[in-house]
C-alpha cells in the first residue's frame, strides 16, 4: 500500500522540483545459494586398526582383540566377532595367535578353491581360559 502512494507522491513533487524518470533498480543474485562441498574430509584422524592385545597377554570378558577392515585375523577359541569384524573375547584368559589351514563351510567363497585342493592358511586369534586351581575343601554331609 505505501509504495503507490509514493509513486503518486513523486509525481505530484516532479513538478516543483522538476524531478525526472526515476527507475527501480532490482539486482539480482550473481551467484546461485551454494551448498556445503562434501569433500573437505582430507585430514582425517587414522582409524587406528590392529591388534589391540598381542600374543600372551592376558584379555578380560568383553576386551576388544583387534579391529581390522574385513577378516586380516579370524575369530578362534573363545572369542567373538562383531559386525565390524572386531575381534572380542568371551572369556577371560590368555590371547593367543596361531596361523592353521582354513576348513570353510559349503556356503563360504573359499570352499571350492580348498575342495579343489588349494592351502589356505589364515590367522586365527584364541582366547584360552586360565585353568581353574583345584583347591577343594571337602565338607562332610553330615
Amino acid at each position: 500500500m505505501a509504495a503507490p502512494m509514493f509513486f503518486k507522491n513523486l509525481k505530484l513533487f516532479s513538478n516543483i522540483f522538476k524531478i525526472q524518470d526515476v527507475g527501480i533498480q532490482v539486482r539480482n543474485a550473481s551467484k546461485k545459494a551454494g551448498g556445503s562441498s562434501r569433500n573437505k574430509r582430507k585430514n582425517t584422524p587414522g582409524k587406528h586398526r590392529r591388534l589391540v592385545l598381542s600374543d600372551g597377554e592376558f584379555a578380560q570378558q568383553g576386551n576388544i582383540l583387534c579391529t581390522q577392515l574385513g577378516l586380516k585375523y579370524y575369530p578362534g577359541e573363545n572369542v567373538g566377532c562383531a559386525k565390524n569384524a572386531t575381534l572380542i573375547a568371551l572369556v577371560p584368559g590368555t590371547v593367543k595367535l596361531s596361523t592353521e589351514f582354513v576348513n570353510p563351510y559349503p556356503e563360504s567363497p573359499l570352499y571350492q578353491p580348498v575342495k579343489d585342493g588349494v592351502i589356505i592358511k589364515k590367522t586365527f586369534v584364541h582366547v584360552l581360559p586360565d585353568p581353574q586351581h583345584q583347591r577343594f575343601k571337602l565338607k562332610s554331609m553330615t
